[in-house]
């Protein structure tokens, strides 16, 4: 058997619109009504590219912060955010607590979110420029996703007392409240209710998820898959999308009907496996890949965790763009493509040969030039 895994974001669709949203909930944590309202300010109705642009400048220091937490192995923009957040509260806090004395809170719902930035309200808010240093100067140069956060939660409690120890980590109360807010401005409005169940806490959002662009031409990359499958490979989808958000762009572009579903994980399908199995299972773990490969069979989950190898028959490709995919590529055993259209762009090259990367390609197209 020959498979290949993909990738979806920085392989098959571009990232941009993730990095957009990521930009614009980080403006409405610190500025909107609805959360910190640290200072009166308001962003065009109409959010064109100009001004998204600008605020991607303005919070992410021209990517800078997101390149660098990619090249730590933090694959998901809402961790980033997070990270982002949770390093601008404590920037913050550590003003206040100067001049206060300890701040014991809690942030597990909006109204906490809304008290605290009255506190904070007033006190300058950090640049991108403070919290890359801060960042830089926490994380050790080799941690890993999982790793990053225990460094910054155990600096931040250093730093702020034990109570900051229930807002800093992944998955915390702060983390879903952040979540929710990206996926309204990803989904918009009427898609996050027919998703969620729910109306959005903040609506009037339009959403981004029509809004895709593809790495490549859509006919292109469809004949792509078409030509793998005549040439003897299974196709399989590994990302850290939720279900919905790769259907939509794959079904709009005529791709989705390419795969066998029973292949495509998602991150919908991780989030129930680490329910299941009550444990951490996201990129970079390789478990998405092992969906991908193996097939999403349940009564298995357990067992592809513990022993991988049993299921392994043939030869395996990873087709990704960052530092997250070398890694689940390299503990399945699986032969690693690189992509130069992720965030990097053309400057990964370095980062694929140094981890020893065989094939490097332009673009995913390319790969039919690889694998014959």
């Amino acid at each position: 058997m020959k498979k290949v895994i993909f990738d979806v974001d920085g392989v098959l669709l571009s990232e941009k619109r993730y990095f957009d949203v990521s930009a614009l909930v980080v403006w409405e944590w610190y500025y909107s009504p609805r959360y910190m309202h640290l200072k009166p300010e308001r962003i065009t109705a109409d959010l064109d590219d100009e001004t998204i642009a600008a605020l991607r400048a303005r919070f992410w220091r021209n990517d800078d912060i997101l390149l660098w937490l990619k090249k730590h192995g933090v694959n998901s923009n809402w961790d980033m955010v997070h990270a982002h957040i949770v390093v601008t509260l404590w920037l913050m806090l550590e003003q206040y607590v100067a001049d206060h004395g300890c701040l014991d809170g809690c942030l597990k719902k909006v109204d906490d979110v809304q008290y605290l930035g009255s506190l904070l309200r007033g006190y300058p808010v950090p640049t991108a420029d403070d919290v890359y240093r801060r960042l830089d100067n926490v994380i050790p140069e080799r941690a890993g996703k999982d790793e990053v956060f225990t460094y910054l939660t155990d600096a931040v409690q250093s730093s702020l007392g034990p109570s900051s120890r229930q807002w800093t980590p992944l998955n915390s109360p702060l983390w879903q409240m952040e979540f929710e807010a990206f996926q309204d401005w990803y989904f918009g409005d009427d898609l996050y209710e027919k998703t969620y169940g729910k109306k959005p806490y903040a609506p009037g959002k339009p959403g981004f998820l029509t809004r895709e662009e593809p790495l490549g031409t859509v006919d292109g990359i469809r004949n792509m898959f078409k030509t793998l499958k005549k040439r003897g490979y299974q196709i399989a989808i590994a990302t850290g999308r939720s279900k919905m958000e790769m259907e939509i762009p794959f079904q709009t572009y005529g791709w989705l009907d390419e795969f066998d579903e029973h292949y495509v994980a998602t991150y919908s399908d991780v989030e129930e496996a680490e329910a299941m199995l009550h444990m951490s299972l996201d990129k970079p773990n390789p478990f998405a890949y092992y969906l991908g490969a193996f097939g999403k069979n349940k009564k298995r989950y357990l067992d592809y965790v513990s022993h991988p190898d049993d299921f392994k028959k043939g030869l395996y490709y990873v087709v990704g763009d960052s530092l997250a995919d070398v890694w689940c590529a390299r503990a399945m055993g699986a032969t690693m493509i690189g992509t130069l259209t992720g965030i990097d762009g053309p400057a990964a090259k370095p980062m694929f040969q140094k981890e020893h990367v065989r094939y490097i390609v332009d673009s995913v197209e390319e790969i039919l030039d690889i694998l014959p």
